[in-house]
């Protein structure tokens, strides 16, 4: 069944890409866990920028 809780964007796309930001995205939406499920879920990945995004974007 595609939709309901556990219903992940691959589940309803073929491919999906992106650029810069957008493909770090892409890749925690997409690469498969040992379930073969997305790793993290888009609800997750606030929280990974937020802890991240310092060490992958620096301003300095």
């Amino acid at each position: 069944k595609l939709d309901g809780e556990d219903a992940r964007i691959v589940d309803y796309f073929d491919v999906i890409s992106g650029t810069s930001t957008g493909g770090l995205v892409t890749a925690m939406l997409a690469t498969p866990d040992e379930n073969n499920r997305p790793v993290l879920a888009a609800k997750d990945i606030k929280d990974f920028y937020l802890n991240h995004c310092p060490k992958i974007f620096p301003q300095d």
